[in-house]
C-alpha cells in the first residue's frame, strides 16, 4: 500500500528574518555551497562533487520525500537576500509517531542564528502539522555547534549510540537528542 503524501507547512513557516520553504530549481546555488563544504556531504545526500544535473536531481529527490510520505524537506531561506541557506527536514521513522530531524547550514550563513530559527520554526510543527509525539536528531559527538543547537531548541541529550552511523565507509557512533511536546494538559492542583 502506497503511503499518503505528507503536507508541507501552510503558510509557509517564517520569524521575519528566516524562513521555511519548498525547495525551489533556483536554489542551485545553495546545493552548490552546500557541496563544497567537506561535512554536509558525508552524511546527506547532498552531491560531494556538484554539477547542475546533481543539484537538480537533490532538490528532486527533497519533493519525492513529502510526495511518497517519507519526509518533509525544506529550504532555510535568508528572508532579507531572499536566498537559500540550508535544509530543514523531518522523516518520518517506522515508529508511529515518530520523526527523524535533519538541518543544516551552509558555511557562509552559519553563526547567525539561522539553524537555531529554523529549528523553532519546524518543531512545533512537526508536532502539529505531522501529529508527532517525539522528535529526534542523531548528531555526531564532535559536532559541538549542533549539539549547542538541539539543546537551545528544547531538546534532550538521551544517550550515545555506538557505531551507529557511518561516514566514508567507517563507522562511527551518534549522540541521540529528542523533543516531545508540551504536555497539553494544564496543571492540576493536588488533593
Amino acid at each position: 500500500m502506497p503511503a499518503r503524501a505528507l503536507p508541507y507547512p501552510e503558510p509557509t513557516l517564517s520569524d521575519g528574518r528566516y524562513g521555511l520553504r519548498p525547495w525551489a530549481e533556483t536554489d542551485l546555488d545553495c546545493v552548490r555551497e552546500a557541496s563544497a563544504d567537506p561535512e554536509i556531504p558525508r552524511g546527506t545526500t547532498v552531491p560531494a562533487t556538484f554539477t547542475p544535473d546533481e543539484g537538480r536531481a537533490f532538490i528532486r529527490r527533497q519533493w519525492r520525500r513529502a510526495a511518497d510520505g517519507a519526509g518533509v524537506s525544506q529550504a532555510v531561506v535568508d528572508l532579507g537576500a531572499d536566498r537559500a541557506i540550508g535544509l530543514v527536514i523531518v522523516s518520518l521513522r517506522p515508529q508511529p509517531g515518530v520523526g527523524g530531524l535533519g538541518y543544516w547550514i551552509v558555511p557562509a550563513a552559519r553563526g547567525r542564528g539561522a539553524a537555531s530559527a529554523a529549528l523553532r520554526l519546524i518543531v512545533p510543527w512537526a508536532f502539529r502539522g505531522l501529529g508527532l509525539r517525539r522528535l529526534e536528531a542523531w548528531v555526531d559527538p564532535d559536532n559541538h555547534p549542533s549539539q549547542q543547537v538541539l539543546l537551545r531548541s528544547g531538546f534532550q541529550l538521551e544517550g550515545r549510540l555506538r557505531n551507529f552511523l557511518t561516514a566514508e565507509g567507517q563507522p562511527s557512533d551518534a549522540l541521540v537528542f529528542s523533543a516531545i511536546p508540551p504536555d497539553p494538559q494544564p496543571d492540576r492542583a493536588l488533593p
